[in-house]
């Protein structure tokens, strides 16, 4: 599940050279981004909608492209609503235990 605010790490940063005519800015792969805002947009060669990002860190550059979902992947693996001080390791109950 992706979120606005979520650090993200791209792992595809092949573009086609069609790219230059929409932003002058795009994501590197192996670098951390932050999802600013989410959207469903045409992909520019198919026009077929999917999941688009909008980076903070293209945003301060002066860039508003969304660039597809399927190039990122999360860069911390903990699901948003999984809060660090309610998780507890699993323990083999006192009763099984040899």
């Amino acid at each position: 599940m992706w979120y606005a605010g979520q650090q993200i790490r791209c792992t595809n940063d092949h573009f086609s050279g069609a790219v230059w005519d929409w932003t002058s800015t795009i994501p590197e792969a192996g670098q951390v981004y932050t999802i600013a805002a989410l959207d469903r947009l045409p992909q520019w060669n198919t026009r077929t909608p999917i999941l688009c990002f909008l980076l903070s860190e293209m945003e301060a550059q002066d860039s508003h492209a969304f660039f597809s979902s399927w190039r990122f992947e999360p860069a911390d693996y903990t699901p948003s609503w999984a809060d660090p001080a309610h998780v507890h390791p699993c323990r083999t109950p006192p009763a099984l235990e040899s």
